[in-house]
């Protein structure tokens, strides 16, 4: 369940305020927590209409650990904030919106987070949600996957899996786009949903190249966090783009050429140091394979949401599907 609302003029304020009430009453939220989502879009909502003059609202639903609800994400590409400390104080407003100040919002949130850049705009994220518990076990995970404008269905797909302190992530392209890149993709994870508990990425990327022979083929990555032993192995076939960055380092990722399901090489994995804060960030080619992180200062310090909706709004083609997905050390 998701919808993005593009923001113009004051009219799409009432409009996303009554998309997320009912999808709030969709998901089943108490009357409490649809009014709490009613408050934070309509902040949102007034925020960018009044500073940036325009941008968009992302409502979504998300199961993450014990916490189930509603996600979001608020995007600008307007002035950004300068002093975000005041912003987040109760009553403080700048332009007539309701003064309700960030802190208000993080009150009536779940989760809260918030990232922006004088000059660069401004991303927001928003869970309302009964619990407050929204960490799988020693990870955070964010997303973000549109289909190429104008298809119904996106070739990409993505799926996580989660056995105690291990954590194993796939990144779906599906060759060209449409129904028949989705049928190859979707095929894809769901091998990987099967695959052995003592599969390593490679091994997977091997079940899913037999798996998928009957379809068009797909571009696939495929990594396997071990908090025990602080290490992360990738593997990857095609034009995936895969960095670990852990502070001031960027270990980027190596795919090998090819395309699982027609013509996969050899595998060549790799293995990178894990440990809390490091970040994991992967995209389909419809990200730019230009993306980076050197004009987002910060960036990585926030949740992975905000992290895939920013890179998406700043790197995105428009020209096919595209497909960011984050996983942060916990």
């Amino acid at each position: 369940m998701e919808a993005t609302l593009s923001l113009t003029d004051k009219s799409g304020v009432a409009d996303v305020r009554r998309r997320a009430i009912h999808m709030a009453q969709a998901l089943g939220l108490s009357e409490k927590l649809q009014a709490d989502a009613a408050l934070i879009v309509t902040e949102a909502a007034t925020n960018i209409i009044k500073y940036a003059g325009q941008g968009e609202i992302t409502l979504k639903s998300f199961l993450e650990g014990a916490s189930q609800g509603l996600e979001i994400i608020a995007l600008d590409r307007g002035p950004g904030i300068t002093n975000l400390a005041s912003a987040r104080t109760d009553g403080y407003s700048t332009g007539g919106s309701l003064g309700a100040g960030l802190g208000t919002i993080a009150r009536h949130s779940a989760l809260f987070d918030i990232y922006s850049v004088p000059g660069n705009g401004t991303a927001l994220l928003a869970r309302i949600a009964d619990s407050r518990d929204g960490a799988l076990n020693g990870f955070q995970i964010g997303a973000k996957s549109t289909p190429k404008p104008g298809q119904a269905v996106c070739g990409d797909a993505w799926g996580v899996r989660q056995i105690g302190t291990h954590l194993w992530i796939a990144l779906l392209d599906g060759l060209g786009h449409g129904p028949l890149a989705a049928e190859a993709a979707n095929r894809a994870v769901s091998i990987f949903l099967l695959a052995e508990l003592s599969d390593k990425p490679a091994d997977v990327l091997r079940r899913v190249h037999q798996g998928i022979k009957t379809t068009r083929g797909a571009v696939m990555a495929v990594a396997l966090f071990d908090t025990d032993k602080r290490m992360m192995s990738f593997a990857g076939v095609g034009n995936i783009v895969g960095i670990v960055s852990s502070g001031s380092e960027t270990e980027h990722l190596i795919s090998t050429d090819g395309t699982v399901g027609y013509n996969m090489r050899t595998v060549r994995p790799s293995d990178v140091a894990w440990s809390k804060g490091s970040v994991f960030i992967a995209t389909t080619d419809g990200l730019s394979t230009r993306w980076n992180l050197n004009r987002h200062p910060g960036l990585t310090d926030r949740h992975p949401s905000l992290i895939a909706n920013v890179l998406y709004r700043d790197f995105a083609r428009d020209a096919d599907d595209a497909t960011i997905i984050v996983v942060k050390a916990t």
